[in-house]
């Protein structure tokens, strides 16, 4: 699947519709690449930089680095049922999202309630308490979900906030739509991209900088494109251009690698899940060698199916196991100085609701 995110509204939804086949060059057409919204980056990046600056309390108390223990608190309980709630789209849209969303729980042991009665939940950026995990939106740029628990986590997005958006969905419903749910839903299961696995990703494939002797040269809408020697700019450049503007910090976030937290443990890189995008082969060294490079992927791969099974187990065993590691990483948190008072709220209530 080619899922590069494009902006849609009234008036541009034709133009940018007519750009949708494969991007064989940089700059051949706009590349506009998926990201979380600005605020919701900078939470993300003050976790991080919290958990981290006290990484020696929490690898004396969990034996685990604070990305291992970000992870885990992500995840949600075996056997629980997520509640799912909109904020517009009419019945018909809803019902086909629904559909797309609950094929995850085939192979994991996780339910998806999307609704009061017979009606939709639905949700309003004017509520002060979180109406659903998971709050759908369709007009704020591009689509993208938080991971996990992070759909209600406080620190990361308030109440009023949507955790997931289909930006467009309402006006044009694009003919790979179910792909876009799945991959979306599972991050909110719990699953990072696959292109940013931490032990087999993509950061030694991709070509972040610009061909040697490379002169900028800018197309139409002023993105980077082949000089006239043929020489092409790199991953920084055309991110760092138009359409995108990201700063090189931005474009780490979305494309590197991420730290080897002991948390991944589905199995090798999978070329064939539904959670890594598919890139044009001139974002790669190798190009189609690449190891990275791949197809359109549109259905939740085998591996996807093993990697949910294991996070989601159903057998009474797996499923201590699974909360006796979620326990040890909320205690961890609960010790670290200076968590938000709502966050901290939000850690022991999650603890403090664990089976036991």
């Amino acid at each position: 699947m080619q899922r590069f995110l494009f902006s849609l509204n009234l008036v541009t939804v034709a133009f940018w519709l007519s750009l949708l086949p494969t991007f064989a060059q940089p700059g051949e057409q706009p590349f506009i690449l998926e990201a979380y919204p600005d605020t919701i980056q900078a939470r993300l990046e003050a976790r991080e930089k919290l958990f981290s600056s006290q990484s020696k309390m929490l690898s004396d108390k969990s034996t685990f680095t604070p990305q291992y223990i970000i992870a885990i608190s992500r995840e949600w309980v075996p056997g629980q049922t997520l509640r799912v709630a909109f904020s517009g789209g009419d019945t018909a849209l809803l019902q086909k999202i629904e559909d797309a969303a609950q094929e995850w729980s085939r192979y994991c042991n996780v339910k998806f309630d999307f609704r009061n009665g017979s009606n939709y939940r639905e949700w309003s950026p004017t509520d002060q308490n979180y109406t659903a995990d998971i709050r759908i939106s369709f007009d704020q740029p591009g689509y993208w979900s938080n991971v996990g628990r992070d759909s209600a986590n406080p620190s990361i997005v308030l109440p009023q906030e949507a955790s997931m958006n289909f930006q467009g969905f309402t006006m044009f419903l694009p003919s790979d739509y179910a792909a876009t749910v799945k991959h979306e839903f599972g991050h909110a299961l719990g699953f990072e991209h696959e292109h940013q696995k931490p032990r087999d990703g993509c950061d030694q494939d991709f070509r972040w900088d610009d061909d040697q002797g490379y002169v900028p040269t800018r197309g139409p809408r002023g993105e980077m494109i082949l000089d006239s020697a043929g020489k092409r700019p790199g991953i920084y450049s055309v991110l760092g251009g138009p359409l995108n503007n990201w700063s090189k910090a931005k474009i780490d976030f979305n494309l590197r690698q991420l730290p080897d937290s002991r948390a991944f443990n589905a199995g090798p890189f999978d070329n064939k899940s539904i959670m890594k995008y598919y890139f044009p082969d001139w974002m790669f060294v190798k190009g189609t060698a690449s190891h990275c490079f791949g197809p359109q992927n549109l259905e939740i791969s085998d591996q996807d199916k093993i990697g949910a099974s294991k996070l989601y187990p159903k057998f009474a065993q797996n499923i201590r196991a699974i909360i006796s590691r979620q326990m040890t990483a909320l205690n961890a948190i609960l010790e670290l100085k200076g968590l938000q008072p709502a966050a901290e709220q939000k850690y022991e209530k999650v603890r403090d609701s664990l089976p036991k």
